[in-house]
């Protein structure tokens, strides 16, 4: 029996993956988790052979929960992506397989089929060495977003980074703030920083995030902070908690 975990941040995508396994006689799910944090102790609890891992969670990335197992040498791996291109092209370098979403059916037995294969070989640690250079693959080639999707009534679009003016947390969601439109995404602020170029986005508290080229200007505050106006006119507060030397964002 081939012991499974689901991670995925979405309900309903688990919920697609429980109804495609459930034909499986040879496949049982164990456990499931929603977030980063969740996988990462679910996995080194219940060890269990098999994963399909969504690469973006809430809180951190699918290649940050791998990062963060105390071993990997028991796990089979399936990534599940919507559309990062830089993985998938890794992921057929190092022969690691993956499901693109929405998930397919066929695709999805075509994937059971390889677990089986790969398990019958006892390839399992062959597989696990190629991750682990996977990851450190990717890790020193990092691909930033270029756009950032929003779904908003009804209806999903994409908003080209280079607009954004800032972005700042509320509770469990992130505001996106461009021109004269705000675009709420349900995103925490640590995961949107993880996906933007630190190049073009800097932390400058702890829950707003900056696009350095629309800084117009910099000023003196209170207890050592700094305000930031953007050519918008929005002012922010720039602590000195995040607050690097100005000459660094003259190379931003």
């Amino acid at each position: 029996m081939i012991r499974v975990v689901l991670v995925d941040d979405e309900p309903p995508a688990r919920r697609k993956l429980r109804r495609l396994l459930s034909t499986e006689t040879d496949f049982k799910i164990v456990g499931e988790a929603g977030s980063g944090a969740e996988a990462v102790e679910i996995l080194n609890s219940l060890q269990p052979d098999l994963v399909f891992l969504d690469i973006q969670l809430p809180d951190c990335s699918g290649f940050d929960v791998i990062e963060s197992l105390n071993s990997r040498d028991w796990l089979s791996i399936v990534f599940v992506t919507a559309h990062d291109h830089f993985a998938l092209k890794a992921f057929d370098v190092y022969a690691i397989d993956y499901i693109l979403k929405p998930v397919e059916p066929t695709r999805f037995a075509q994937s059971l089929e390889r677990v089986r294969g790969l398990m019958e070989r006892g390839a399992s640690k062959q597989l696990a060495s190629r991750l682990s250079e996977l990851v450190t693959t990717l890790r020193s080639n990092p691909a930033y977003a270029r756009r950032l999707l929003v779904q908003e009534n009804g209806r999903c679009f994409f908003i080209d980074v280079a607009n954004i003016d800032w972005i700042e947390a509320v509770r469990n969601y992130a505001c996106i703030h461009s021109g004269d439109k705000t675009h709420i995404v349900r995103s925490t602020l640590d995961a949107l920083q993880a996906k933007l170029d630190p190049g073009l986005f800097r932390r400058i508290n702890r829950s707003e995030i900056v696009n350095v080229d629309r800084i117009a200007e910099v000023r003196s505050w209170f207890h050592g902070d700094q305000k930031i106006v953007l050519k918008s006119g929005a002012e922010l507060n720039w602590s000195r908690r995040y607050r690097e030397p100005l000459e660094e964002l003259e190379k931003a």
